[in-house]
Protein backbone atom coordinates (compact mmCIF):
# COMPACT_ATOMS: atom_id res chain seq x y z
CA UNK A 1 0.00 0.00 0.00
CA UNK A 2 1.08 3.89 -0.97
CA UNK A 3 -0.41 6.82 1.08
CA UNK A 4 -0.60 9.77 -1.12
CA UNK A 5 -0.78 13.50 0.25
CA UNK A 6 -1.74 16.30 -2.41
CA UNK A 7 -2.30 20.13 -0.77
CA UNK A 8 -4.86 21.04 -4.03
CA UNK A 9 -7.94 18.69 -5.32
CA UNK A 10 -6.39 19.81 -9.08
CA UNK A 11 -2.95 17.79 -7.96
CA UNK A 12 -5.32 14.60 -7.23
CA UNK A 13 -7.71 14.83 -10.05
CA UNK A 14 -5.06 12.92 -12.57
CA UNK A 15 -3.96 10.53 -10.16
CA UNK A 16 -7.39 9.68 -8.89
CA UNK A 17 -8.63 9.26 -12.48
CA UNK A 18 -6.04 7.17 -13.12
CA UNK A 19 -5.89 4.68 -10.53
CA UNK A 20 -9.44 4.98 -10.55
CA UNK A 21 -9.92 6.27 -6.97
CA UNK A 22 -13.11 6.15 -5.10
CA UNK A 23 -13.96 8.55 -2.25
CA UNK A 24 -14.49 7.41 1.69
CA UNK A 25 -15.07 9.64 4.56
CA UNK A 26 -12.81 12.53 2.88
CA UNK A 27 -9.89 9.33 1.44
CA UNK A 28 -9.88 8.53 -2.24
CA UNK A 29 -8.84 4.98 -2.12
CA UNK A 30 -8.43 1.19 -4.02
CA UNK A 31 -6.37 -1.39 -3.39
CA UNK A 32 -3.40 -0.30 -3.35
CA UNK A 33 -3.68 3.67 -2.75
CA UNK A 34 -4.66 5.72 0.24
CA UNK A 35 -4.87 9.45 -0.85
CA UNK A 36 -5.86 12.41 1.10
CA UNK A 37 -6.43 16.45 0.23
CA UNK A 38 -4.90 18.39 2.62
CA UNK A 39 -5.68 22.49 1.31
CA UNK A 40 -2.69 24.56 0.67
CA UNK A 41 -0.14 25.65 3.39
CA UNK A 42 2.04 23.35 6.00
CA UNK A 43 -0.17 23.43 8.91
CA UNK A 44 -2.94 22.24 6.74
CA UNK A 45 -0.90 19.82 5.41
CA UNK A 46 0.78 18.87 8.77
CA UNK A 47 -3.18 17.84 10.43
CA UNK A 48 -3.84 15.77 7.33
CA UNK A 49 -0.87 13.67 6.78
CA UNK A 50 -1.64 13.09 10.79
CA UNK A 51 -5.07 11.88 10.18
CA UNK A 52 -3.95 9.72 7.24
CA UNK A 53 -1.52 7.90 8.91
CA UNK A 54 -3.34 7.64 12.16
CA UNK A 55 -5.72 5.38 9.66
CA UNK A 56 -3.68 4.26 8.06
CA UNK A 57 0.33 2.92 8.39
CA UNK A 58 1.98 2.94 5.22
CA UNK A 59 5.26 4.84 3.27
CA UNK A 60 3.19 7.86 1.98
CA UNK A 61 4.46 10.16 -0.79
CA UNK A 62 3.97 14.01 -0.92
CA UNK A 63 3.16 14.92 -4.30
CA UNK A 64 2.44 18.18 -6.51
CA UNK A 65 3.67 21.39 -7.79
CA UNK A 66 6.60 23.57 -6.84
CA UNK A 67 8.22 27.32 -8.19
CA UNK A 68 11.55 27.07 -9.10
CA UNK A 69 14.21 29.87 -10.31
CA UNK A 70 16.30 27.24 -11.58
CA UNK A 71 14.45 24.15 -13.55
CA UNK A 72 11.97 24.51 -16.45
CA UNK A 73 8.78 23.73 -16.26
CA UNK A 74 7.27 20.17 -15.81
CA UNK A 75 10.85 18.86 -14.19
CA UNK A 76 10.23 16.34 -11.52
CA UNK A 77 12.34 15.52 -8.21
CA UNK A 78 12.57 13.62 -5.33
CA UNK A 79 13.40 15.67 -2.64
CA UNK A 80 15.83 14.76 -0.12
CA UNK A 81 16.40 17.72 1.96
CA UNK A 82 13.79 20.55 2.97
CA UNK A 83 14.03 23.92 4.55
CA UNK A 84 11.08 25.65 6.63
CA UNK A 85 12.21 29.04 5.66
CA UNK A 86 9.98 30.42 8.87
CA UNK A 87 12.06 28.09 11.91
CA UNK A 88 15.22 27.81 9.71
CA UNK A 89 15.03 23.97 10.62
CA UNK A 90 15.95 21.06 8.15
CA UNK A 91 14.59 18.28 7.56
CA UNK A 92 16.07 14.84 5.92
CA UNK A 93 14.34 12.21 4.26
CA UNK A 94 16.18 9.21 3.18
CA UNK A 95 13.73 8.27 0.19
CA UNK A 96 14.86 9.32 -2.95
CA UNK A 97 16.52 8.61 -6.42
CA UNK A 98 17.86 10.88 -9.19
CA UNK A 99 16.86 13.22 -9.86
CA UNK A 100 16.91 14.70 -6.21
CA UNK A 101 17.21 18.34 -5.08
CA UNK A 102 16.41 20.50 -1.71
CA UNK A 103 12.83 22.32 -1.49
CA UNK A 104 12.52 25.26 0.57
CA UNK A 105 8.56 25.57 2.23
CA UNK A 106 7.06 29.29 2.57
CA UNK A 107 4.06 30.67 3.92
CA UNK A 108 3.72 33.19 1.20
CA UNK A 109 4.32 32.77 -2.68
CA UNK A 110 6.72 35.48 -3.99
CA UNK A 111 10.12 34.48 -3.21
CA UNK A 112 12.06 31.31 -5.22
CA UNK A 113 14.43 29.13 -4.90
CA UNK A 114 15.55 26.09 -6.62
CA UNK A 115 12.79 24.41 -5.17
CA UNK A 116 9.94 26.28 -3.56
CA UNK A 117 6.33 24.91 -1.96
CA UNK A 118 4.05 25.68 0.85
CA UNK A 119 3.34 21.65 2.57
CA UNK A 120 6.85 19.68 2.30
CA UNK A 121 7.97 20.53 5.73
CA UNK A 122 4.59 20.35 7.66
CA UNK A 123 4.16 17.17 5.85
CA UNK A 124 7.67 15.66 6.95
CA UNK A 125 7.07 16.98 10.66
CA UNK A 126 3.88 14.90 10.71
CA UNK A 127 4.77 11.83 8.89
CA UNK A 128 7.94 11.27 11.29
CA UNK A 129 5.59 10.63 14.25
CA UNK A 130 4.29 7.90 12.58
CA UNK A 131 7.04 6.75 9.98
CA UNK A 132 10.70 6.31 9.63
CA UNK A 133 12.79 8.50 7.06
CA UNK A 134 13.10 6.20 4.56
CA UNK A 135 9.23 5.43 4.40
CA UNK A 136 8.68 9.31 3.81
CA UNK A 137 8.99 10.32 0.08
CA UNK A 138 8.22 13.55 -1.74
CA UNK A 139 8.16 14.25 -5.49
CA UNK A 140 7.71 17.58 -6.54
CA UNK A 141 6.91 19.16 -10.37
CA UNK A 142 8.37 22.71 -11.33
CA UNK A 143 5.02 24.45 -12.54
CA UNK A 144 5.86 28.27 -12.18
CA UNK A 145 9.58 29.95 -12.49
CA UNK A 146 9.58 33.75 -11.70
CA UNK A 147 9.01 34.18 -15.93
CA UNK A 148 6.53 32.09 -15.73
CA UNK A 149 3.63 32.36 -13.27
CA UNK A 150 1.86 29.42 -12.36
CA UNK A 151 -1.42 28.27 -14.34
CA UNK A 152 -4.25 26.20 -12.59
CA UNK A 153 -5.10 24.66 -16.28
CA UNK A 154 -1.33 23.37 -16.48
CA UNK A 155 -1.54 21.68 -13.34
CA UNK A 156 -3.52 18.82 -13.79
CA UNK A 157 -1.27 17.56 -17.23
CA UNK A 158 1.68 18.09 -15.28
CA UNK A 159 0.89 15.48 -12.58
CA UNK A 160 -0.70 13.46 -15.21
CA UNK A 161 3.06 12.89 -16.86
CA UNK A 162 4.53 11.78 -13.95
CA UNK A 163 2.12 9.18 -13.15
CA UNK A 164 5.00 6.57 -14.44
CA UNK A 165 6.60 7.79 -10.65
CA UNK A 166 3.88 6.88 -8.50
CA UNK A 167 3.24 3.37 -10.39
CA UNK A 168 7.13 2.63 -9.75
CA UNK A 169 6.60 3.71 -6.02
CA UNK A 170 3.59 1.07 -5.72
CA UNK A 171 5.60 -1.88 -7.36
CA UNK A 172 9.02 -0.72 -5.53
CA UNK A 173 6.76 -0.67 -2.12
CA UNK A 174 5.16 -4.04 -2.45
CA UNK A 175 8.64 -5.85 -3.11
CA UNK A 176 9.74 -4.38 -0.52
CA UNK A 177 6.77 -5.25 1.76
CA UNK A 178 7.43 -8.62 0.83
CA UNK A 179 10.70 -8.27 2.56
CA UNK A 180 9.94 -6.87 5.63
CA UNK A 181 6.95 -8.93 6.49
CA UNK A 182 8.88 -10.96 8.86
CA UNK A 183 10.90 -8.00 9.68
CA UNK A 184 7.58 -6.27 10.93
CA UNK A 185 6.54 -9.10 12.50
CA UNK A 186 9.46 -9.11 14.90
CA UNK A 187 9.44 -6.54 15.27
CA UNK A 188 5.69 -5.82 16.40
CA UNK A 189 6.55 -9.29 19.28
CA UNK A 190 9.41 -7.10 20.47
CA UNK A 191 7.22 -4.32 20.41
CA UNK A 192 4.60 -6.04 22.49
CA UNK A 193 6.92 -7.42 25.14
CA UNK A 194 9.82 -4.39 25.75
CA UNK A 195 9.33 -0.84 25.85
CA UNK A 196 11.13 0.77 23.24
CA UNK A 197 12.26 4.19 22.51
CA UNK A 198 12.25 5.65 18.91
CA UNK A 199 16.18 4.84 19.26
CA UNK A 200 16.32 1.00 20.46
CA UNK A 201 13.07 0.46 17.71
CA UNK A 202 15.13 1.56 14.65
CA UNK A 203 18.63 -0.26 15.60
CA UNK A 204 16.86 -3.31 16.42
CA UNK A 205 14.79 -3.06 12.62
CA UNK A 206 18.08 -2.89 11.39
CA UNK A 207 19.64 -5.53 13.06
CA UNK A 208 16.96 -7.90 11.86
CA UNK A 209 17.00 -6.44 8.87
CA UNK A 210 20.93 -7.72 8.83
CA UNK A 211 19.21 -11.21 10.03
CA UNK A 212 16.87 -11.35 6.90
CA UNK A 213 19.63 -10.91 4.91
CA UNK A 214 22.04 -13.05 6.53
CA UNK A 215 19.10 -16.20 6.87
CA UNK A 216 19.57 -15.84 10.28
CA UNK A 217 16.68 -16.79 12.32
CA UNK A 218 14.66 -14.23 14.24
CA UNK A 219 15.80 -13.89 17.99
CA UNK A 220 13.15 -14.97 20.77
CA UNK A 221 11.84 -11.88 22.95
CA UNK A 222 11.40 -12.22 26.56
CA UNK A 223 8.92 -9.87 28.52
CA UNK A 224 10.94 -7.28 30.32
CA UNK A 225 10.14 -4.21 31.88
CA UNK A 226 12.76 -2.74 33.18
CA UNK A 227 15.02 -0.02 30.70
CA UNK A 228 18.39 -1.41 31.83
CA UNK A 229 17.35 -5.07 31.01
CA UNK A 230 15.60 -3.87 27.64
CA UNK A 231 19.02 -1.77 26.71
CA UNK A 232 21.52 -4.81 28.04
CA UNK A 233 19.11 -7.31 26.15
CA UNK A 234 19.40 -5.17 22.55
CA UNK A 235 23.85 -4.57 23.38
CA UNK A 236 23.28 -8.66 23.26
CA UNK A 237 21.92 -8.96 19.86
CA UNK A 238 24.85 -6.84 18.18
CA UNK A 239 27.95 -8.96 20.20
Amino acid sequence: MLNIVTALKIEAEAIIKHFKLKSRDGIYQNENINLIITGQGKIKSAISTALLLSKHHYPTLNIGIAGSDRYEINQGFFIHKITDTDTGHNYYPDFFMPPSEEIHTVSKIGKYYNLTDMEASGFFEAAYKFLNVNEIILYKIVSDTPSHKPDIKEIPDLIKSHINIIESLIKNITQKNDFFTEINQALLEAKKKMKLTKTQENQLRQLLTFYKIKNIPMPEFKELKKKEEVKEFITSLFS
